[in-house]
């Protein structure tokens, strides 16, 4: 397949993925960046060219780029007003040259930021205003059995980029400003039908192909004679053509092409703003082609939504599956309710999940040992790729409706904004330091090491910000100002090392140097920013060594840690270590056990023992008694000892042992059995200061863990403390601005007091300064007058004529000043306007209306001209005067439209200055119909009594003479001409 591209190319991008290609071409020489995207997939039949555009209004644009970047490395004077996308990052980029220098280009900028327009709903996360221009990039991702999948929220969004645009220009903004318009109001209902937005669908690839084929088809064939096609459609009422253009359009156009209401309202709004500033008497053909084109894109998208979409059902349980390294896991929950929703068999893992914390994760290792195999065939597990975190973690949605990120993604924006934002390790001094630990200690609860890998809702990430922005501003903002990274490029370990000098870090790190070595060896040559930050990091997690474990728990420590004692060689020899010592502990502990135990069977049989040797004893002693005069060997009596002591002992006769022997023997024995249990007690004890070591090491663990809750209890509470003060700070301001409204309200109204009186003064003087003219005037015609010497009588005649003149002319600027007609016109057009709740009426009346105001003016201007010529010229003749044009009055129209919405007649306006009509010989001065008691305005359709010369409607006149063939006024026979004609 061959695809060429008739456009200059500034932006190509390359994103690949099993099974498909993307290609992403952007021109940043307009408002908006065209993205041309083809998905080449081998299944299809052809590639759908996706011919749509990243659109972003300068409003938009500046929220992404404000959501994307920390304020910090944003120039307080940059504004985005520049009518390019690319162009506006390249002013933000050249502006924050040395803040935002790990960008070593606009494009690396622009995909950083166009990375979160890929965020399902990201329109909601970015507040983004409606009534601008923006666009998404829906992200696609593929299955472990290869089939792509798509978030439902997105599928709209989706729909959109393979749609066209044959327009330019201003009609261009038009139709996407209104298709965008009936995006939101298709998805506000699509979002209603949804579980959740973290749902999946598979791609509808051979639905979008078909749309594309379609719209493009329609485009192809949208030319000049589709024009005159819809000219025959939708004309335009021929009465008052003028007036009733804007709402005969909306009449015809909007609520006939489009059956939604709400949008069809929404479109004609946006219609009226383009109106104002291109007419729609010169540009008609312009918004025809436009509002046909919205009709066909609208059907299109509701189609594709209702039927198509909805027919497609997922079939499978579909869970997302996210990589950490070379582990892969799902969301516990998320993967529990998807396979329930399925009726799947959920008994030996769904408690344990219950009992897990929200946001939680399994292994797919465990998730294929606790599912069964047939229900793993019959679920879907998507991939999902994430963006890598740059400066701000990418959302994603989570199962309960909120988003969430990964807890490393939101644990390295944290350390970009001490880091990289804020400089913090830059600027402190090491008195400062501890404050950083206090506060790594108070949010360990949310960053903890026994849990997995796992997420943190963004609401919990906002939490943590704000800790931080509160512990920055209270304890650790210096102004001292700190240094930016220099632009070094194929630099030395030696130039790194400068480099950490340079920015100060020895101060925070004594032995940051040692650790740049290490870095130096594995980073990339031309990458110092990276450096430097991962410097400080290994360096940070010297003296706060729960980072090393939180980092080993999320499987990150070697990307993050190369030499961590968590992970590697040496992680490896620990574990070894400890788990040979542990044998070797349970092997000795097996041994005290058995020997205690047989030291134990020993006692029991000595205390057997004991009584026996007791009873012979006794016999010994009465044989001796009755014979006390035999005498033994000495030999014999401990024969007979030994004898019943032990029969393993031979007999001695020569030892010499005394008379006490027995008693001996039975000490020796109550000796062996004292020490026996001496030892015995000596290895009990043992084993209970074990124990008491233990039990004292968990009680000063829960110690800790209590210090370590007070102390967040009184951050907390200091926290709230200082927002308090904040709030009451904020009221005692609001009160003190209330009190300065108050007053200026004062002052405001003392003025206007000031301001009408000393308008009711200068009216006055007005007045009296007229009636000073006009005695000047006459005095100064009286003198003409008495200077004319030639023919006094005709000279007089004039004069008069000229001050009848003079005086009509004052009396009519007296009614025009009291009257007031300019005015009056339009208190009465704005009062329609704001009660007739109808476009054709508040358009006609303000045509009317300003047409009643420029004859108006006209006529003042003739007045005061008129005026002028008289009072400027001591010689002036009547007939050199010019005739006043005829005064402006009101349309019957106009007059019926206040009457019907105020129920009551309009005001007159200068009512004596309009001219009567003069009455045509043979006619009547009235003219109403006595049949339908309407008044005639000319004479064209109606029919005449000879005998009593009135007049009436013909209309009326032929219903009238259904009843009767005489006149109603004089009963005189009435013929109409069309029935009886003249004979001659």
């Amino acid at each position: 397949m061959v695809l060429y591209f008739l456009i200059p190319l500034s932006i190509l991008i390359l994103l690949s993925s099993p099974g498909r290609s993307v290609l992403i071409i952007s021109d940043p020489l307009t408002f908006a960046v065209p993205i041309f995207a083809i998905y080449l997939n081998s299944t299809m039949s052809s590639a759908t060219v996706i011919t749509t555009d990243l659109v972003l209004c300068p409003t938009n644009m500046e929220k992404l780029v404000r959501r994307c970047i920390p304020k910090e490395m944003i120039p307080s004077d940059w504004k985005c007003n520049l009518l390019s996308v690319v162009s506006n990052l390249d002013l933000l980029r050249k502006m924050g040259k040395s803040e935002l220098g790990m960008f070593r280009s606009t494009q690396d900028l622009f995909m950083v930021i166009a990375n979160f327009l890929g965020v399902p709903g990201c329109v909601d996360i970015m507040d983004f205003d409606y009534n601008g221009l923006y666009t998404t990039i829906p992200r696609m991702h593929t299955s472990l059995k290869g089939v792509d999948f798509v978030y439902k929220i997105d599928l709209l969004a989706l729909a959109l980029l393979v749609i066209p645009c044959p327009f330019k220009n201003w009609q261009r903004k038009m139709v996407l400003s209104s298709v965008k318009v009936f995006q939101r109001i298709l998805e506000s209902k699509w979002k209603s039908e949804l579980k959740s937005h973290c749902e999946m669908i598979q791609s509808p690839k051979d639905c979008l192909e078909k749309v594309s084929k379609e719209i493009t088809q329609c485009s192809n064939n949208f030319v000049a004679p589709r024009i005159q096609l819809l000219k025959k459609t939708y004309k335009p009422c021929p009465e008052d053509k003028q007036a009733q253009e804007t709402e005969e359009v909306n009449a015809n156009w909007t609520n006939r092409l489009l059956s939604d209401k709400d949008a069809a309202d929404s479109v004609y709004e946006i219609f009226k703003s383009y109106t104002e500033k291109y007419p729609l008497a010169e540009n008609r053909d312009d918004y025809i082609m436009i509002f046909s084109w919205i009709k066909i894109v609208s059907e299109e998208l509701k189609k594709f939504m209702t039927t198509t979409i909805q027919s497609m059902t997922n079939s499978k349980a579909t869970v997302r599956l996210f990589s950490a390294g070379k582990d892969n896991f799902v969301m516990a929950h998320e993967l529990l309710q998807s396979l329930k929703n399925k009726n799947m068999d959920v008994s030996g893992f769904e408690e344990e999940v219950l009992g897990m914390p929200k946001l939680s994760t399994l292994e797919f290792r465990e998730v294929a040992r606790k599912v069964n195999i047939q229900d793993m065939k019959n679920a879907e597990f998507i991939r999902i790729t994430q963006p890598e975190t740059k400066l701000h973690a990418t959302p994603i949605p989570s199962p309960n409706g909120d988003y969430c990120v990964r807890a490393i993604d939101a644990f390295h924006e944290l350390l970009n904004d001490m880091i990289v934002a804020k400089k913090v390790f830059q600027t402190i001094d090491k008195n400062q330091f501890k404050h950083v630990e206090v506060f790594f200690d108070s949010v360990k609860d949310y960053f903890c090491s026994n849990q997995g890998v796992y997420f943190i809702s963004l609401e919990d990430l906002n939490l943590i910000k704000s800790m931080w922005e509160e512990c920055y501003e209270s304890k650790l903002k210096n102004p001292k100002e700190a240094n930016s990274i220099r632009n070094v490029r194929g630099f030395s370990l030696n130039d790194l090392k400068k480099e950490l000098e340079y920015l100060n870090l020895e101060t925070c790190f004594p032995y940051i140097k040692d650790i740049a070595g290490g870095v130096y060896s594995r980073k990339k040559l031309t990458d110092m920013h990276s450096m430097i930050f991962q410097c400080q990091i290994i360096a940070l997690s010297d003296p706060i060594a729960c980072i090393v474990d939180f980092l080993h728990s999320q499987k990150v420590c070697k990307e993050w840690i190369p030499d961590s004692p968590c992970c590697g060689e040496s992680a490896e020899l620990m574990e070894i270590i400890k788990k040979t010592y542990a044998e070797l502990q349970a092997k000795k502990d097996a041994k005290e056990a058995a020997e205690a135990a047989e030291v134990e069977k020993k006692n029991e049989e000595v205390t057997m023992e004991v009584p026996q040797k007791k009873k012979r004893s006794k016999k010994v002693k009465k044989s001796m008694k009755p014979t006390p005069e035999l005498t033994l060997p000495t030999s014999e009596l401990p024969s007979t000892a030994s004898e019943s002591s032990s029969d393993h002992e031979p007999e001695t006769p020569e030892s010499k042992e005394s008379q006490a022997c027995p008693k001996c023997s039975r000490a020796s024995h109550f000796a062996d059995v004292a020490n026996e249990k001496l030892r015995l007690s000596k290895v009990e004890c043992k084993h209970l200061k074990k124990d008491l070591a233990n039990a004292d090491l968990e009680v000063e663990i829960q110690k800790q863990k209590v210090a370590d809750k007070e102390e967040r209890i009184r951050m907390l509470e200091e926290l709230l403390k200082s927002k308090n003060d904040i709030i009451e700070r904020q009221n005692i301001d609001l009160l003190e601005k209330q009190n300065v409204i108050m007053n200026f309200e004062m002052e405001m109204e003392s003025k206007d007091n000031t301001i009408r009186e000393n308008s009711v003064t200068i009216k006055k003087l007005e007045k009296s300064v007229e009636m000073k003219d006009y005695r000047i005037n006459e005095l100064e015609a009286q003198q003409s007058s008495e200077l004319r010497t030639l023919e006094p009588t005709r000279s007089d005649e004039e004069t008069e004529k000229v001050r009848d003149v003079l005086f009509k002319l004052l009396e009519i600027q007296g009614t025009l000043k009291s009257g007031n007609p300019v005015g009056k016109c339009r208190e009465l057009a704005q009062r329609i306007c704001m009660k007739a709740h109808n476009k054709q009426i508040e358009d006609a009346t303000r045509i009317e209306a300003i047409q009643f105001c420029e004859k108006a003016k006209i006529y003042t201007e003739a007045v005061n001209t008129q005026l002028e010529m008289i009072r400027g010229s001591r010689v002036v003749k009547p007939e050199e005067i010019p005739e006043l044009p005829e005064f402006p009055a009101l349309s019957q129209g106009f007059l019926k439209a206040y009457e019907n919405i105020f129920k009551s007649e309009a005001p007159k306006i200068c009512q004596s200055l309009i001219k009567t009509p003069e009455v045509k010989l043979g006619e009547l001065a009235d003219t109403d119909c006595l049949i339908c008691i309407e008044d005639m305005d000319s004479e064209e359709g109606t029919i005449k009594c000879e005998c009593c010369k009135r007049r009436y409607h013909l209309e009326c006149a032929q219903e009238w003479f259904k009843t009767k063939r005489t006149c109603p006024a004089c009963s005189s026979p009435l013929l109409e001409e069309s029935e009886f004609p003249s004979l001659s």
